[in-house]
């Protein structure tokens, strides 16, 4: 189960909470850990607004975000969707700022980034920026909820977009599943209602009507008193409690009570039952929900998260080995669903095989003789005090996180959360209570579930509305699975057993006596080998990270090489998974992936049995024994994943056709479709030979790690790896250059109804001069790509510009998901878009330096954590930029670069049409042909 690697028992040791405690007192009684250098402080304006304040005169953006207590459960029957519409419209204009792109556009030229989400309790609203701009972004953010002005002539143009947003996610199978979900619950249930909302739900016909009814909602369900906020900046705690009053104290306060769901999910006959879900991808699933009492008032206790990481666990004897071992599964989750402090859904699902997709009650009957063992053995203290060392150490060395997410996280926490609990709260399991987990273990009863599996094949008796998902309920016989369960009990309990000692919790946590290098350094050189090495402590955290790219000229010389080596490395990691989850839960994590050079190795987290960790995993992939019946598995696996790529949004099947056409080599999903016909278990045997019989290494070792352990490690990994193995070189991918007298395109088939579009500008060279003139382009260019194509010609939800890069080639991208538009209107219009741009670009001088100094500000932003700044390495090292310097050089270049070069680059650009590529989708039938309404297939178009 890897939701999280602390999903669970959240607990430290008495000795350091009086540490904590001790902190507490000087930091304004809010708990926090040792290792956070912010200060905090909780105030509540005058209004009933309770505030956050943050203060952090090192961080290099600023933050804010305000979570209001109102979602899509509250939206009133006649107009469903709307809080979601709210929370658009909440941003069209103010009366201090009244044009409808004032604070999106502030935020952009700012380096910042804005975004908004409505769950069905909550509306949260956040920010970053850079900042000196600050102030002026939260003047306009407050705005927002003090004097709105729901303009009337957007009311219609909005809409469109919240339809956009629908239309997009049509096909989207978790929105899919849980629209069938919701037609088991209760009529009039709050949960009930369709969030997104609609055309035909919002009544846009009625646009008086609709306006009315946001009017009324806005002053029904906003008010002060039902508001968090946070911020977060580089001022002292004293000015931030100033702009705090003078931005947001005249929100006016309503005095509303909050809404509580008080309502159970199902009625009292409902259970057991079944339903079977249609999925558009091709994917099996089985969900077992239970319902629970919400264990929100038990957060010292956390009974569910107690039960979910042992029912979830991936060790050797857990449920989930033994599924593989039956070929039942290839994954399993554990945890808590929809707890609106009333009533939760205890929900386990899995991932199954054709096999226990077939197999689907014996599946369930392992489930319940895993649940019985709990009963009889699974509520021990041990495990309890193994997750106590470890989240001691995991708060005590805790690393910062991103402003804008800190934020928005503490905005939505602080409804139920006191400000001195926030931070340390969610770590806070010091309450052992075994009655109280044997108590929602006895929720987890056959009598008591809702079965849910979701499959590509299944054919409903009924459809859901919106989405026309295809579902049928059934009512569940318990005594046949009870028979099942007997029957089963004997020949599989016996496979089971309760997790062992986790032998990777590290013993050693000292930081080392080390100097920080400020780039890595190359300490060892060979024919096929490199070691990169440098130590940092910097972050004071006992962490290191472990990067070992292993390249091979055989891992991409065709369709089948490159399918032969992402089914090794599935293989690999199914085999390492009972070894390392232990190590996960420690907080030592690893990734093994294929690259277009060959395989990656990424250890990261505790320093302390990293060896181990790598020198397993290094066993496995060079000597390891390939289980031949997990092969089948494994490539039934990879067919899925390419079935399911075609299934995938219009806008992203477009992006992906475009990287496919622009670098060298790859191939179409139909010729890997074709080339994993040929593969079998023995040829994959004969690659993984060849594979490793020649081989480039390079490792890089980073943080809280000396030299000559990074030595040691470097030994270790040739001795493993390279022994009767040549030394090879193998080139980097190469990108396509672009050319002609007209711009290309390449026109997809999709069966999806909305057209995705992507225009690919390729730049010039790969010099910094090149590069840097892009990556301005593409930022002075998107908010207004936006506010044209979506806001003004609401020609989709999915819009945006963006700097598109391949191995330092520059480019642009124009991305759209139009419900209205095909591809040759989208293309006139992005072209009529950069003539306009083109046309106004010299009177565009302040917003071009305000983009410069945005860009270098984001340039020049710290590394908040050692793998941030190891990634930056990594990406160095494979680019051959022994310097480590490419970001400065992208900092002179960007300071160069004026309103004059800046325009002759995009006059360029648009007089050689050859340098552009077109990827377009039309939607077609499930046998092929054009669909009626789809695009037209004009080939010359362009």
């Amino acid at each position: 189960m890897r939701t999280s690697p602390l999903l669970v028992f959240l607990l430290l040791l008495l000795p350091v909470q009086l540490t904590y405690a001790k902190q507490a007192l000087t930091d304004n009684s809010i708990i926090k850990s040792p290792n956070d250098s912010r200060q905090y402080r909780a105030i509540e304006l005058a209004n009933q607004l309770p505030v956050l304040l943050i203060s952090d005169p090192a961080s290099d953006t600023s933050a804010a975000a305000l979570d209001v207590a109102v979602g899509s459960v509250h939206d009133p029957e006649s107009h469903q969707g709307l809080a979601h519409f709210l929370e658009h419209m909440l941003f069209l204009g103010t009366e201090k700022y009244p044009d409808a792109d004032e604070y999106q556009r502030y935020i952009s030229e700012h380096g910042g980034n804005h975004n908004a989400f409505t769950a069905p309790e909550h509306t949260n609203y956040f920010f970053d920026i850079q900042p000196a701009y600050f102030e002026q972004a939260l003047d306009r953010f407050a705005e927002q909820f003090t004097s709105p002005l729901f303009n009337a002539e957007y009311v219609s143009r909005e809409v469109n977009a919240v339809h956009s947003e629908f239309s997009s996610k049509l096909k989207d199978d978790g929105r899919r599943f849980y629209s069938a979900i919701k037609q088991l619950l209760p009529e009039g249930h709050p949960y009930r209602k369709f969030s997104v909302g609609n055309l035909e739900t919002l009544q846009a016909e009625q646009q008086t009507a609709l306006r009315d009814a946001l009017l009324a909602f806005y002053e029904a369900h906003y008010s002060a008193n039902k508001m968090r906020l946070v911020l977060l900046g580089t001022q002292t705690l004293d000015e931030l409690e100033a702009l705090a009053k003078r931005k947001f104290s005249a929100i006016k306060n309503r005095q509303l009570d909050k809404q509580k769901v008080i309502q159970t999910y199902f009625e009292d006959d409902l259970l057991p039952a079944r339903i079977d879900v249609q999925s558009i991808m091709d994917r099996r699933s089985l969900s077992i929900a239970f319902p629970v009492p919400s264990a929100f008032e038990y957060k010292r206790s956390q009974p569910i998260n107690y039960l979910a990481n042992l029912i979830g666990h991936e060790g050797p004897g857990s449920l989930l080995s033994l599924l593989k071992h039956q070929q039942w599964a290839d994954s399993l989750s554990a945890g808590t669903q929809f707890d609106n402090k009333f009533e939760a859904l205890f929900t386990i699902t899995i991932g199954l095989t054709e096999e226990g997709y077939q197999q689907q009650q014996k599946v369930i009957a392992a489930l319940f003789t895993y649940i019985e063992l709990l009963k009889r053995q699974g509520i021990q203290r041990r495990y309890f005090d193994e997750q106590a060392r470890m989240l001691a150490i995991s708060f005590e060395f805790q690393e910062k996180s991103e402003p804008i997410h800190l934020v928005s996280s503490l905005a939505m926490r602080l409804h139920d959360s006191p400000p001195e609990k926030i931070l340390f709260e969610a770590y806070d399991l010091s309450d052992y209570a075994p009655k109280r987990y044997q108590e929602y273990l006895s929720y987890l009863t056959p009598d008591n579930m809702l079965v849910a599996i979701s499959a590509k094949d299944i054919e409903g008796d009924k459809r859901t509305p919106w989405y026309e998902t295809e579902y049928r309920v059934t009512k569940l016989d318990t005594e046949e699975l009870s028979r099942e369960i007997s029957n089963l009990g004997t020949s599989l309990s016996g496979h089971l057993s309760l997790p062992e000692e986790n032998i990777f919790i590290p013993e050693n946590t000292t930081l080392l006596s080390l100097k920080n290098d400020t780039r890595p350094e190359l300490l060892l050189e060979q024919k096929g080998f490199a070691l990169w090495h440098a130590s940092d402590t910097s972050f004071d955290t006992p962490k290191a990270n472990l990067f070992l790219t292993i390249r091979s000229p055989h891992a991409m010389t065709s369709a089948y090489s490159l399918n032969a080596t992402e089914v090794m490395i599935d293989l690999f990691n199914d085999v390492l998974n009972e070894f390392s989850y232990p190590a996960y839960l420690a907080g030592l994590n690893y990734e093994l992936y294929n690259h277009m050079r060959g395989l990656s190795i990424k250890i990261s987290g505790y320093n302390d049995k990293q060896s181990e960790l790598l020198r397993k995993i290094l066993l496995t992939i060079k000597h390891g024994k390939l289980d031949h019946s997990r092969f089948a598995l494994a490539k039934e696996r990879l067919q899925r994943r390419l079935a399911n790529s075609l299934e995938k949004k219009p806008y992203e099947q477009a992006i992906a056709e475009l990287q496919r056409t622009l670098l060298e080599p790859s191939w179409s999903i139909e010729e890997r479709q074709r080339a994993l016909d040929e593969l079998d278990a023995h040829k994959l045997e004969a690659f993984r030979k060849l594979f490793f019989s020649e081989q480039d290494l390079v490792l890089l070792s980073t943080g809280n790690i000396s030299r000559a352990s990074s030595l040691n490690l470097a030994t270790l990994t040739r001795n493993m790896l390279l022994k009767d193995s040549k030394a090879a070189h193998v080139a980097r991918s190469k990108v396509v250059k672009l050319g002609g007298g007209k711009a290309s395109q390449k026109v997809l088939n999709v069966s999806h109804p909305d057209t995705g579009f992507v225009m690919y500008q390729q730049g010039g060279g790969r010099s910094y001069e090149d590069r840097a003139l892009n990556l301005v382009l593409s930022q002075l260019l998107s908010s207004s790509y936006y506010a044209t194509m979506r806001t003004e010609k609401q020609l989709g939800y999915i819009v945006f510009a963006t700097n598109f890069e391949l191995i330092e080639v520059p480019g642009t991208a124009f991305i759209v998901q139009s419900p209205s538009a095909d591809g040759a209107l989208l293309y006139q219009e992005s072209l009529a878009f950069l003539e306009t741009e083109l046309a106004e670009l010299m009177s565009k001088g302040a917003q071009l330096e305000r983009i410069k100094h945005s860009i270098v500000s984001k340039l020049k932003e710290k590394d908040n954590t050692l793998y941030k700044r190891s990634n930056y390495y990594w990406k160095e090292i494979d680019r051959l930029n022994e310097h480590f310097d490419t970001k400065e050089k992208l900092i002179t270049a960007v300071e160069q670069v004026s309103l004059k070069g800046l325009r002759h680059y995009l006059e360029a650009r648009l007089k050689n049409k050859g340098k552009t590529l077109i990827i377009m989708t039309r939607k077609t039938n499930a046998d092929g042909t054009e669909a009626h309404g789809s695009p037209p297939s004009r080939d010359n178009f362009f």
